[in-house]
């Protein structure tokens, strides 16, 4: 009796252990964790637009927006974003691991007439931009005046259209959340 427990117990441990290894070995490519140390420049990315009313994505440099100053460069994608159609790329953003910074200027850009038109139609249209911190994609916080809850919607817009105007946001609030 005192044999089969031991057998037991032995055979327990082996598939313990063994369980423990493929937990600790398992790895999806693309997903491993990072260790930023401060002052480390955290990359933000850029994807293409996206909207909810209609199923044509935009190149987020096809609009006048701010273009890094060593040139657009294509992130390397994994085979799931190259399926789906993602155009991940670098963007003008300079973050840092907790270093904080206010009211800078990214850049100023001149629109012509056929760029305001453009963006107007992009507006007009719900264009979502899609931003990537870290591999993780970025949200925007909506808060419910009529529930007490706070929900994370994927992206943000590129503006919004009230009955007289078009408004591009222009001004953004990066907050970064990590666990020490």
């Amino acid at each position: 009796m005192r044999a089969v427990r031991v057998h037991t117990t032995c055979l327990r441990l082996i598939l313990h252990a063994c369980v423990c290894t493929l937990s600790r070995t398992f790895y999806l490519p693309g997903v491993a964790p990072r260790t930023f140390r401060y002052g480390d420049k955290v990359e933000l990315k850029v994807n293409k637009l996206t909207s909810v009313r209609t199923q044509i994505p935009y190149d987020f440099y096809s609009l006048k927006f701010c273009r890094p100053s060593g040139g657009i460069k294509q992130a390397t994608e994994n085979l799931g974003e190259f399926l789906s159609g993602d155009r991940i790329e670098n963007s003008a953003y300079q973050l840092f691991m907790e270093q904080d910074q206010f009211c800078k200027v990214l850049c100023q850009v001149h629109l012509k007439a056929n760029d305001v038109s453009a963006l107007r139609d992009i507006v007009k249209e719900e264009y979502h931009n899609n931003w990537i911190i870290d591999n993780l994609p970025a949200a925007s916080i909506v808060d419910s005046e009529q529930y007490i809850i706070t929900a994370y919607a994927g992206g943000f817009p590129v503006g919004y259209q009230d009955h007289k105007s078009t408004y591009i946001f222009n001004h953004v609030n990066i907050i970064v959340e990590y666990h020490p």
